[in-house]
């Protein structure tokens, strides 16, 4: 899948109140994977699945550490597959943060209806 973009970010929390989005990008900030780094850790430590362990997939990364890395095979697979990982978990963890965020912050309050003047 492409990878996570800030106009993709825009787009998911056009609905939040300004107040909201600050909270939503300190929050996001905090959260998100680094593609280069989950790579570069995939490459150095890919064989322990510390890669797969950083992006959310538990039972991946044990299978990639007990077995070192189905013998270097599942190593060479995530090599190319990291990349996508980390965005859809970037995707989801922005999709989940917004929910949450939506739940817990009260909305804006609907624009006040212009008063009615007295006819003459």
């Amino acid at each position: 899948m492409a990878e996570f973009t800030f106009m993709e970010q825009q787009m998911l929390t056009q609905d939040l109140t300004d107040q909201q989005k600050v909270l939503f990008n300190g929050q996001f900030a905090s959260e998100k994977k680094d593609r280069t780094l989950i790579f570069v850790l995939s490459i150095l430590f890919g064989t322990l699945g510390v890669d797969r362990f950083m992006v959310g997939d538990i039972g991946f990364g044990i299978l990639k550490l007990l077995t070192f890395g189905g013998c270097g095979i599942l190593w060479l697979v995530d090599l190319f597959l990291i990349w996508g990982r980390v965005d859809d978990f970037n995707r989801r963890k922005a999709s989940e943060l917004v929910a949450t965020i939506k739940m817990t912050t009260p909305a804006a309050p609907p624009p006040a209806a212009p008063a009615a003047t007295p006819a003459a």
